[in-house]
């Protein structure tokens, strides 16, 4: 989105908790907005950086992957992990699922015709076709939302902490799937793996998932302990991750993991844009695509689509 159309969100949104927004600076706007009740601002289901880049928040690359990449850590810093889950793009899943729209993989293929050099790439890359029945089209879309928008995150941030010379960098991948989702099935997220590690359901956690749960609490807690990881330090030449899954831990290496689809994805970032490419996936094509799933923007995807439409037509006429 566009600073003007963060900005029309924000006071659309404002609007509906009953704020007056007519004559009033944001910064009064927002301060109404901090003090609304949370069950009302529960009820917008309004999500993201919804203020970055404004009024609010002018810096442009302040919510970037790319200002990330030069972020250091503080010198007193000896060591820190960097987390992401395998499927941390389960919100969006959950918003995408509501709002009952049709031609998934459509869309998503027709946005990224139109935005990438290279958009049979990234479709190839995790297999979206077409002929993909929405819910299973939605379910690989999120898994790009998950490796570039929180994967690609936490991987920029590790690029930029790697270039301190005082501070140790660890990445963990959680892969435990949550066994109480009946939404989303049995995937990993940012909230079941911080559920996890301090145990309130031990007495109901299935049998099979414990080995992974008890080993992923007895790291973190010895790490909190000692500063110690039974994994290598990540370096950007030299990758290496932690992996939790159900039967345990595995330490995955350089070559083990270049084969992955989310370092694939991040390779093509990189052949897209550079250093700005991860910013240019998840703003040109992720956010697109679920912002265009509400009714006020969807008429920013037909648009999109009509021109894909049009450039098959005209490229099978042409053959």
């Amino acid at each position: 989105m566009t600073p003007e159309e963060h900005r029309r969100e924000f006071l659309y949104q404002a609007g509906k908790l009953g704020i007056e927004i007519e004559g009033r600076s944001m910064e009064e706007i927002a301060k109404e907005v901090i003090g609304a009740p949370i069950d009302a601002i529960r009820s917008l289901e309004y999500c993201g950086a919804p203020c970055s880049p404004s009024e609010l928040i002018p810096e442009a690359d302040w919510a970037t992957m790319k200002h990330a990449r030069y972020t250091r850590p503080n010198g007193w810093l000896d060591s820190q992990i960097f987390c992401s889950s395998t499927y941390d793009g389960s919100l969006s899943h959950l918003i995408a699922k509501g709002q009952g729209r049709s031609q998934l993989a459509k869309v998503f293929a027709a946005i990224c015709y139109a935005r990438l050099r290279d958009p049979q790439g990234l479709l190839a890359i995790y297999q979206i076709s077409e002929d993909d029945e929405d819910d299973v089209a939605l379910e690989k879309i999120c898994q790009v939302v998950t490796d570039i928008g929180f994967y690609g995150a936490v991987v920029s941030g590790l690029v930029g902490a790697a270039a301190s010379s005082t501070t140790d960098n660890y990445h963990l991948l959680f892969d435990i799937g949550n066994p109480f989702s009946r939404l989303l099935g049995n995937v990993a997220t940012h909230t079941w793996d911080v559920v996890s590690l301090f145990g309130p359901y031990d007495n109901v956690l299935p049998r099979d998932s414990r080995q992974g749960i008890f080993k992923w609490r007895q790291v973190i807690l010895a790490y909190c302990d000692t500063g110690e990881l039974p994994c290598d330090i990540w370096r950007p030449m030299s990758r290496s991750t932690l992996v939790f899954r159900k039967k345990g831990v595995e330490h995955l290496k350089q070559e083990q993991l270049a084969h992955t689809k989310p370092e694939r994805a991040l390779q093509l970032a990189m052949q897209e844009g550079g250093e700005h490419g991860l910013d240019l996936l998840w703003e040109d094509v992720i956010r697109f695509f679920l912002k265009t799933g509400n009714p006020r923007y969807s008429h920013e995807a037909l648009d999109i689509m009509g021109k894909y439409d049009q450039d098959r037509s005209r490229a099978l006429w042409e053959v």
